[in-house]
């Protein structure tokens, strides 16, 4: 196999790049041959970086696809589905194989892209249902396979109220005080002035990707710091799980479509470690509504979403149950 992406980067902690480095990262452990050619952006996993425009029509790039005797699985970053379609119709054009593509998100498609997906001949992997449903009339369900992903099962694990208590001190928090957490873009897209309705009884952290830190909503931002109870970490970390591991509830307040992945990879790795979730029904969240641990929003008026968030908050339901199915493993085991 010959992978293709411009999503590779050495810190991964925005959803489409943490979604194209697991899974790239996983299928080079399973087929240590595999090849992967990265533009724009690149990672120890690549192999060979080309340059190339947005059309990937460069002499490096053309000559890469032409020579590969292998099939291809590209994983582009999300963009405009016009530019996605014209992109793998060029792909195709050039590539003697056969090109999967990878959608970790894709927005209404337009005409012009109907077109150029349905006569490409690419086959199309995606991560949720509504993605699902959106591309199967326009190119038909042997050409479309849907995938579980993605957390990482064995990292993003429960611990103990002990644990969880030393790890709020140790990102300065108050040990006996509950935490509402967000991962994710600081911008209105993302939903996350919601944050500022929270009631004063919890701590609320909001974490952002340092990916887009130059896009921020300078405004957004000076405004949730006015709330005594936010905190906002800025600063890329490694250790991830520990966030996840520290907080009482996960908040997921997005409801505009193209504003995060299908799959939302923060709830799923809260839930992994055992976090009770309060979310829209955006993207594959649907697919957790009636199960004990989730909790849907069905208002973001102050009052109603605090007690939803305070339900949440006494529950202490299994939500990494739910979860084992989406581990990267079995992403990977469904890709090859």
């Amino acid at each position: 196999m010959l992978i293709f992406t411009n999503c590779l980067t050495e810190t991964a902690d925005e959803g489409c790049l943490k979604t194209a480095n697991s899974i790239v990262k996983r299928i080079k452990e399973v087929q240590p041959e595999t090849r992967v050619v990265s533009y724009e952006r690149s990672s120890a996993f690549t192999d060979v970086y080309v340059k190339s425009n947005k059309l990937l029509l460069t002499k490096d790039a053309i000559k890469v696809l032409r020579k590969s005797k292998q099939d291809i699985l590209y994983i582009p970053f999300p963009a405009k589905s016009y530019a996605t379609a014209l992109r793998i119709f060029i792909l195709c054009f050039f590539a003697p194989e056969k090109v999967k593509v990878l959608f970790s998100q894709i927005t209404d498609i337009k005409f012009f892209a109907k077109i150029l997906f349905k006569i490409c001949g690419a086959d199309y992997i995606v991560l949720s249902d509504n993605t699902y449903k959106k591309l199967e009339p326009v190119v038909g369900e042997k050409r479309l396979k849907r995938i579980k992903a993605g957390v990482h099962t064995e990292k993003f694990v429960p611990v103990t109220r002990q644990m969880a208590a030393e790890l709020k001190v140790k990102y300065r928090l108050l040990p006996d005080k509950p935490v509402v957490l967000h991962v994710g873009h600081l911008n209105e897209g993302r939903n996350v002035a919601q944050l500022m309705k929270i009631s004063g009884d919890y701590q609320v952290l909001l974490v952002t990707s340092t990916l887009t830190k130059d896009e921020q909503d300078l405004q957004l931002k000076t405004r949730l710091l006015s709330c005594s109870n936010i905190k906002i970490i800025e600063d890329y970390l490694p250790e991830i799980q520990e966030i996840y591991q520290l907080s009482d509830v996960y908040f997921f307040p997005v409801e505009q479509e193209g504003k995060c992945i299908d799959s939302p990879l923060s709830c799923l790795e809260a839930a992994s470690c055992n976090k009770q979730i309060v979310t829209t029904d955006f993207g594959e969240m649907k697919e957790f509504k009636g199960k004990e641990g989730f909790f849907f929003i069905e208002s973001f008026e102050r009052n109603k979403l605090n007690l939803l968030i305070d339900e949440a908050a006494k529950s202490a339901a299994d939500t990494r149950q739910y979860i084992l199915e989406y581990d990267w493993s079995n992403a990977v085991s469904g890709i090859l």
